[in-house]
């Protein structure tokens, strides 16, 4: 192993105990009370070293947010991947995945937990990099890189932009359970791809 690639190795390490620190701080007490002090304290970096990875809170927040949407990107990339042959298929079981994993994650609750004047909430939401684009980009990477098979390019959009659309909304403000939704987005989808 060179000098350089444990060098990395320590680096990542930090900051992944940096962001698992922000992102437990977050769950139990919200966004607002979030500190780097506290944030320094739970993950035992010091402040100093902290500040190497982030500069600022809202970098913090937004490295947090970014490393949520991925691990909910793999998760359904992998549901896609499972179900190659059928992109009906492989969306509902990336929705059930979303759904299930959402109503389970506590930083996303204590996100949307926040309301609408957060900064936390505003990276999910309003920023141009929003949580949205991110989805339907890495949700269509997923179909054309797995999918045998896909309809034309705008029945494509469409349907990814509804069910992405969809399954976030059902995240954020939930109105029927998770089975539910589900069976309600799967109609959706079976209706727009016919």
């Amino acid at each position: 192993m060179s000098t350089p690639a444990f060098y990395d190795e320590l680096r990542n390490l930090r900051r992944e105990r940096l962001l698992d620190a922000a992102a437990e701080l977050i769950g139990e007490d919200g966004w607002e009370r979030l500190t780097m002090t506290r944030v320094g304290e739970r993950s035992g970096i010091p402040r100093q070293s902290l500040y190497k990875e982030v500069s600022s809170k809202a970098e913090l927040g937004e490295a947090v947010v970014r490393r949520e949407t991925d691990r909910f990107l793999t998760g359904i990339d992998d549901r896609i991947r499972a179900n190659h042959t059928d992109l009906a298929a492989g969306l509902i079981a990336a929705v059930r995945f979303s759904l299930e994993a959402g109503s389970r994650n506590d930083l996303l609750k204590a996100v949307l937990g926040a309301g609408q004047g957060s900064e936390l909430l505003s990276l999910l939401t309003s920023r141009p990099n929003a949580v949205l684009a991110q989805a339907i980009d890495g949700v269509r990477e997923s179909a054309r890189r797995h999918l045998d098979t896909l309809p034309d390019e705008e029945t494509l959009e469409t349907v990814l932009d509804c069910v992405v659309r969809l399954t976030m909304s059902n995240m954020l403000q939930p109105t029927v359970g998770v089975k539910r939704a589900t069976t309600r987005i799967a109609t959706i989808v079976n209706c727009l791809l016919g």
